[in-house]
């Protein structure tokens, strides 16, 4: 009976150990406070995307403003984007992902490489990727991330590095 009477106080003392130890996880680890956070993404996140017009047309692309040469705008912010990885912000093929890559990426400050090609073959190389014009598979092909205005602008951006 005295050892019945121990495991029980044991085991009590075991389950008020556990239940507070829980107590502490539960406040720790309390999800209630991000519910109305969550509620609200969720809300967002499943909100229609409006992609046609009212009357079931596709709308118009939306223009792209001209980058203005070597002064930036649309041209140099999707050069930097997807380009300056390996080419480098300046254009000399000094970016952080050029340091692992051979071939290495393209010198755009080479003015003997910039008198050899014609903006097509830059555009091409562009949208549809370095194997489409015989260069390293490594330069991904960046059509479906950009637009056609999109592409002639980092075009332009990249005819700016010519010294």
């Amino acid at each position: 009976m005295k050892i019945r009477r121990t495991l029980l106080a044991l085991s009590s003392l075991a389950v008020g150990m556990v239940l507070s130890a829980c107590k502490s996880c539960t406040a720790q680890h309390d999800p209630r406070p991000a519910q109305e956070r969550f509620k609200q993404e969720e809300t967002n996140a499943n909100q229609a995307i409006e992609t046609l017009n009212p009357d079931g047309s596709v709308p118009a692309p939306k223009a792209v403003a001209s980058s203005g040469g070597a002064s930036g705008g649309v041209g140099q912010e999707k050069f930097n984007q997807f380009c300056a990885a390996c080419h480098g912000n300046d254009g000399a093929a000094s970016g952080p992902g050029a340091l692992a890559m051979n071939p290495k990426p393209r010198n755009f400050t080479d003015a003997k490489w910039q008198a050899s090609v014609d903006d097509a073959h830059i555009t091409k190389v562009i949208k549809e990727g370095g194997a489409s014009v015989g260069l390293s598979p490594t330069m991904a092909p960046w059509g479906a991330a950009l637009n056609d205005a999109e592409i002639a602008e980092v075009v332009k951006y990249v005819r700016s590095f010519k010294k």
